[in-house]
């Protein structure tokens, strides 16, 4: 069983003596002996309140290269991190820990200086599975966040597939735009330092302009990224950015629009290609085709499997399920475990449903806990969202379902357009395209589609956008 702590060796052995490592845009880099320093001093006051084997540290408010620093810091002492994102409500952080109970909390203290706290015993601490480096959250089906144990062995793991399915090298400098916790981050971020030192650069605030500039780095460089952050660069012009050594383009986190993919590989001369993967797995597939334009086909698909990585389709719905050395241990027991997904047997069944192509490609094609029943047929929403997608003059759409009296549920379809479209040249061409109980009862006209940094919906924010507007109901 690989223990946490040899994710802080391998780091040591790997990038301990390299001259940069670990920087964040606009400051000084951090060599490996610095930041072995710095998770040294950190694991010191870990050490004062108690930490070791097999203990829960929740990293709170801490972001950046220090976030970097505190998750080496807690595996050195052969501990789990939990992260708090700065995003997180001060209720939402005191839910973490009552519901996971973590033994200390290790936070910026006065002046940004590291300050670690023993937590306030809300409930028993929990036993977590042996070699257990990080719990991941993600979304429960009441909303409170479930835990995910995830071993030292399955982020190695994860760290290779991707580094093997993608080609990074050791030399090749990540660009940390998206959050280094994150499941995402930590398989393209994280793990690649870990077990490379391939130097990791982050920028905390990825402004137009200032995201450009990252994205000019002379040098050898990847840039991980989530469709809001390409819908934000494809629109500038082909002057705001010169890609010197930027040279693989990923996105992830949610479907990347084919017109964006198209967009920034028509500015800027580089391909998106699309990561497919789950918190409870890591990297499932990806686009490692030669022109790399598979977003780009707008059916769906999101690439071969990742090395080492077997996916099939289970059940009469065909559920994408995968399986590699890279599955978690499960969920937290106690924690509320309700929702989508299932571990069975070394085998992760995702929420989604899929098909392979005639090239072997998975394309996804819905999620079952979104299907919505319209007066007892299923309706899957993203097939709404294509049709509406494909409607000259909508820019970005979503679709979904609300309570309904007479039908159970009805659809709801919040659209972004550009130029004049009304609501009846939408439905006009939408009764050509769909059967009638796949039409939406409301067409609602924003701004802007609520999506969070992963650049997943807001389905929260959307639900009330839809219930503020006083879009009219659609007559059959």
């Amino acid at each position: 069983m690989t223990s946490s702590k040899e994710l802080f060796e391998r780091f040591e052995a790997e990038a301990g003596s390299k001259s940069r490592v670990l920087g964040e845009w606009g400051a000084a880099w951090l060599g490996g002996s610095e930041v072995l320093t710095r998770a040294s001093q950190m694991s010191s006051l870990l050490h004062r309140e108690g930490v070791g084997t097999g203990n829960l540290v929740l990293l709170k408010g801490m972001s950046g290269a220090t976030l970097v620093v505190g998750l080496l810091a807690v595996w050195s002492r052969d501990a789990a991190a939990l992260v708090a994102e700065s995003t997180l409500s001060a209720t939402e952080v005191e839910n973490l820990g009552r519901d996971l109970a973590p033994a200390c909390v290790l936070s910026p203290g006065a002046g940004g200086a590291p300050m670690a706290i023993r937590a306030v015993p809300h409930a028993s601490p929990r036993n977590l599975p042996p070699g257990t480096a990080v719990i991941k959250l993600t979304s429960g089906s009441t909303g409170r966040p479930r835990g995910i144990a995830v071993g030292a062995e399955h982020l190695i793991a994860d760290g290779r597939q991707i580094l093997r399915g993608m080609g990074i090298g050791a030399d090749d400098v990540n660009l940390g735009v998206i959050p280094p916790a994150h499941s995402y981050g930590l398989g393209n971020l994280v793990m690649p330092l870990v077990l490379q030192g391939s130097p990791l650069l982050i920028l905390r605030d990825p402004i137009p302009a200032t995201l450009s500039s990252v994205l000019s780095f002379p040098e050898p460089s990847i840039f991980p990224g989530v469709p809001t952050l390409f819908e934000m660069l494809a629109p500038l012009p082909e002057d705001a950015m010169t890609p010197k050594g930027l040279r693989l383009c990923i996105s992830a986190g949610a479907p990347l629009r084919p017109d964006t993919a198209a967009a920034f590989r028509g500015r800027f001369g580089l391909p998106v290609r699309s990561l497919y993967g789950a918190s409870e797995c890591g990297g499932i597939t990806y686009d490692a085709s030669p022109d790399g334009t598979v977003a780009e086909t707008g059916d769906g698909a999101v690439g071969l499997p990742l090395p080492e990585v077997e996916v099939r389709l289970s059940g009469d719905e065909g559920r994408v399920t995968a399986k590699s050395r890279a599955v978690a241990f499960g969920y937290l027991s106690g924690v509320e475990a309700g929702g989508d997904g299932e571990f069975s047997e070394g085998w992760f069944r995702t929420g989604d449903t899929g098909r392979f192509d005639a090239q072997g490609r998975l394309v996804l094609t819905g999620r079952i806990g979104a299907l919505v029943n319209v007066a007892g047929r299923k309706v899957n929403p993203r097939e709404v969202e294509a049709a509406l997608l494909a409607v000259p003059g909508v820019g970005d759409a979503a679709v979904l379902g609300v309570p309904d009296a007479a039908r159970g549920e009805a659809l709801v379809a919040c659209l972004v357009t550009q130029g004049e479209l009304s609501r009846e040249m939408v439905m006009s061409y939408l009764r050509q395209e769909l059967a009638g109980y796949k039409l939406p009862r409301r067409l609602v006209f924003l701004d802007s589609i609520p999506r969070n940094e992963r650049g997943k919906l807001d389905r929260r924010a959307l639900l009330r956008a839809a219930q503020d507007s006083d879009a009219p109901e659609i007559q059959s």
